[in-house]
């Protein structure tokens, strides 16, 4: 179940009613005219992690604003990221975020269409 409130200007997103996270849209496809899917805020709270596994449709690029945590891939050894880190999922790739106790993660994720997709669409300029 997907649950939405603002909170502080922000939009928390909840799939276990937990409020362990917080989702802020910066921008989506409509709004870009681009083949971005969104970017957005992120903030998970400290010791909660964010399952992202099942949006193997998009390619993102997670950008670590403030904090440190882990990104886990099934299978492979966690992934260290500290501020200013940057982390390419690409088509088919998910994992799950984690904040450490005691500090919260901050991040900023552009999702992008795969070129798959994108290839296949007409050119997407605004227009006058």
């Amino acid at each position: 179940m997907i649950v939405s409130s603002t909170h502080d200007g922000l939009t928390q997103t909840f799939d276990d009613l937990s409020g362990n996270a917080s989702w802020r849209c910066l921008g989506r496809r409509g709004m870009l005219f681009s083949e971005c899917e969104s970017f957005d805020y992120v903030r998970l709270a400290p010791g909660s992690v964010l399952d992202e596994r099942g949006r193997g449709d998009i390619e993102e690029a997670w950008f670590v604003l403030r904090g440190d945590g882990e990104f886990l891939e099934d299978g492979k050894d966690p992934l260290p990221v500290h501020e200013g880190s940057l982390v390419l999922l690409s088509h088919g790739a998910g994992g799950r975020w984690r904040a450490p106790e005691g500090a919260p993660l901050e991040l900023l994720v552009l999702a992008l269409m795969p070129a798959s997709v994108s290839k296949r669409l007409p050119p997407r300029t605004p227009s006058d």
